[in-house]
C-alpha cells in the first residue's frame, strides 16, 4: 500500500510539473520583454515545424503577433489593420489590378526591416490573398475560384 501511495504521489508531482511547462526559452522571454514591456494578455505558441515561437498579445490598443527564433531573435511582427490605413500605393495597386474584388482583411507584417501587407480580396468569382509592399510590388500567394 505504501508503494502505491509513493507511486501515485510521484506521478501526480511529475504531471503537475509538466502541466505548466512554458514553450518559450529564457532568451525568447528576455527579448520579448525588452521589446514589449507593456504587453498585456500574452499567449505563447510553439510553431514546431518552423522552430519559431509566436506571442500573441495586446500592445498599445492593438493585437499583435511577434515571432521569435530559439535564440531570442525577433524575426517578424504582424497585426491586423483597417483597410483605410493601407498606404496609398498599396490601395492603388490593388484597385487597378482587381477592381471587382473587395478588401476583406489586411495584415501588416514587418520582417527584416521591410513591411508587407497581406490582403484578402473577395469577389463573386474568386478569393485571393496578395502580398503588397508599400511601394506597390505585388504577388499573389493564394487564389481560390468560387463554384458558381
Amino acid at each position: 500500500m505504501k508503494k502505491i501511495i509513493l507511486i501515485a504521489a510521484a506521478a501526480f508531482a511529475s504531471m503537475a510539473s509538466f502541466a505548466n511547462v512554458d514553450p518559450v526559452t529564457g532568451k525568447v522571454l528576455e527579448a520579448f520583454r525588452a521589446s514589449f514591456a507593456d504587453a498585456k494578455n500574452v499567449q505563447w505558441k510553439s510553431l514546431d515545424e518552423s522552430g519559431l515561437f509566436q506571442a500573441t498579445f495586446n500592445y498599445q490598443n492593438s493585437e499583435l503577433s511577434a515571432f521569435y527564433s530559439e535564440d531570442g531573435e525577433m524575426v517578424a511582427v504582424a497585426r491586423y489593420i483597417n483597410k483605410a490605413n493601407l498606404p496609398i500605393m498599396v490601395s492603388k495597386e490593388i484597385n487597378e489590378r482587381y477592381p471587382d474584388h473587395a478588401i476583406q482583411t489586411v495584415i501588416e507584417r514587418i520582417a527584416n526591416g521591410s513591411t508587407t501587407y497581406h490582403v484578402t480580396l473577395n469577389s463573386p468569382k474568386s478569393s485571393l490573398v496578395v502580398a503588397v509592399s508599400p511601394s506597390g510590388d505585388f504577388s499573389v500567394s493564394k487564389k481560390i475560384k468560387h463554384k458558381l
